[in-house]
């Protein structure tokens, strides 16, 4: 995570790296962004681990804060449900005690905005009078729903939102092949749809049926369309996601078959010397517009035989 944020988010690196460095802490953290949960993860571990200026995360206390067993850390998510007066007058009852661990205790209101008045009211009262080694991280999506008055009193942090290169970044972190790493982000534009995609059978099928698609489409194109029917069509005859996953892959498939001849980086590393054996093709860009008009159709309510048969006819006859 510590090089994942000097990568995708810098400023706020920097900031949290020389508050810590000076020992000069922040009691309250605001995240403003879609994907904070490990983020604020992060910041915990911060606050907690002595091996390092921030984070180690492999120390004992790292691994448990990540694990959600750290004894005098407590987390609310308002996505789950709203957050209640309840929910804080907790936290202020536990961290009145003393620290189980001696090493600070945190606190981390996922979703801040999903909480009721009476749990925001009771909220400020707690962050208006901060104890030490007491430290607070809040999240939103939403600041416009989280009351001034707290925000006054936390340091905002509106994070930048997660680009191509963060997806791939975080992707290969998670010991995602490095071809799947820089593949996914351009189809899907969360981490949680790629995770859902990377170990799935129907991704590595449907990636498969693509080379295949290549491979016969200039080597093979009378086998084109019969071989993509027994491949595909078969396996996923009603399956619209399966052809929607298709045609995408199938955009940036033949995009590498144009980058290699043109000396560009491609997305399918693994299969650069495969496009480099396949033939020029100088309608390649007239292919891949077929394609994605054909994608866009997917949005109708169309057989999809009849739409992948037409796509096919047009690949081999209409440009």
């Amino acid at each position: 995570m510590k090089e994942f944020l000097k990568e995708t988010q810098p400023i706020f690196y920097r900031i949290l790296e020389k508050s810590f460095k000076e020992n000069k802490k922040t009691h309250a953290f605001l995240l403003v962004g879609d994907h904070t949960d490990d983020i604020a993860t992060f910041i915990a571990q911060s606050y907690i681990c002595h091996e390092d200026t921030l984070a180690c995360e492999t120390c004992d206390n790292c691994i448990r804060i990540k694990e959600g067993l750290y004894p005098d850390m407590i987390v609310c998510d308002g996505k789950e449900s709203s957050i209640k007066k309840s929910d804080i007058d907790h936290i202020q009852e536990e961290f009145v005690k003393s620290s189980v661990e001696n090493n600070g205790k945190v606190y981390i209101l996922k979703n801040i905005d999903n909480a009721t008045t009476q749990a925001m009211n009771s909220l400020l009262k707690f962050l208006e009078e901060p104890v030490e080694e007491v430290y607070a991280i809040l999240t939103t999506k939403n600041i416009n729903k989280v009351l001034p008055t707290i925000q006054s009193r936390c340091q905002v942090i509106k994070l930048l939102p997660e680009s191509k290169h963060s997806l791939e970044l975080k992707l290969k972190n998670e010991g995602v092949d490095e071809e799947d790493s820089m593949v996914l982000p351009h189809l899907f534009d969360s981490i949680e749809e790629c995770n859902e995609y990377k170990d799935s059978e129907l991704y590595f099928d449907v990636k498969n049926y693509v080379f295949y698609f290549i491979e016969d489409l200039y080597m093979k194109p009378s086998d084109l369309l019969i071989n993509l029917q027994i491949n595909l069509g078969k396996k996923y005859k009603k399956n619209k996601e399966a052809y929607a996953l298709f045609l995408n892959l199938l955009v940036l498939g033949m995009r590498d078959m144009f980058h290699v001849k043109h000396s560009i980086p491609v997305l399918f590393v693994k299969h650069k010397e495969f496009f480099e054996k396949m033939p020029e093709d100088g309608k390649i860009l007239q292919k891949i517009e077929i394609i994605l008009e054909y994608a866009e159709r997917l949005n109708n309510n169309v057989n999809l035989a009849l739409l992948l048969d037409g796509m096919v006819y047009k690949v081999l006859k209409g440009v």
